[in-house]
């Protein structure tokens, strides 16, 4: 599948009651602010946030995003990397960071970009949904890569309350809805062939076929996706 392609279906079926961005919105207090969105990706967050933010920055290092945004004159896409943009003369209201690939980095990038009042708004998917198992539960080449982003993410959420203030910490419970077997199983795959770089076979097909027979309610195929919600402030 055409990488962009697979960003929009991705989101297409993904927390349609919009719980996540409902929560940014009223816990991060993101109206009529300027908001730094690092990871827009194809604009999942910026372009709904842009409705009543004063202004969104949706920053990627990734140019093909740039053209989700040509037509929203309050979105400025910033086609550079976090480290080439973030310097500590750069300082931000709202800063959201959401279901990043994990970057110490980041940390104190972020941190220096905040001042007394801005708030740092981040989320991350918890490695034990149903969602984020099924690579685990294929026994794949690639475990050894989950089981270091699984270590990763842990560090990184231990060092949050060391680097920040916690204004907000809570477990937000979404969704995968897929309409059937078919689009379930489609998604699933250019997931894992994309982002894990799983070579399919029978065998691979069959476990995955087997995972989305478990989670079928009706005619559709739920998998539930919770994640860890932060809105954090200078100390």
């Amino acid at each position: 599948m055409n990488f962009l392609k697979a960003f929009e279906e991705d989101y297409k079926y993904y927390d349609l009651k919009k719980k996540e961005l409902n929560a940014i919105i009223k816990e991060g207090d993101t109206k009529n602010k300027i908001v730094l969105d690092i990871g827009a990706g194809i604009g999942r967050i910026s372009i709904p946030l842009a409705q009543d933010a004063k202004k969104v920055i949706a920053l990627d290092y990734d140019k093909r995003f740039k053209k989700y945004f040509k037509d929203n004159s309050k979105i400025e896409f910033v086609n550079k990397k976090v480290e080439n943009y973030l310097n500590k003369d750069k300082k931000f209201e709202r800063i959201i960071l959401a279901w990043p690939v994990i970057d110490f980095r980041f940390l104190d990038l972020i941190k220096n970009s905040m001042n007394k009042d801005s708030k740092f708004i981040f989320t991350t998917c918890d490695n034990k949904s149903d969602y984020e198992i099924v690579i685990d539960k294929l026994g794949a080449t690639c475990k050894r890569d989950y089981n270091q982003n699984v270590q990763d993410k842990e560090k990184f959420l231990q060092l949050l309350p060391k680097k920040f203030k916690i204004f907000v910490n809570k477990k937000i419970k979404t969704d995968y809805i897929f309409p059937n077997k078919n689009i379930a199983f489609r998604i699933l795959k250019n997931s894992l062939t994309l982002w894990f770089k799983i070579k399919f076979n029978k065998e691979i097909e069959d476990k995955i076929l087997k995972i989305i027979n478990k989670h079928k309610i009706g005619e559709k195929i739920i998998f539930k996706e919770d994640l860890f919600f932060y809105v954090l402030k200078l100390k």
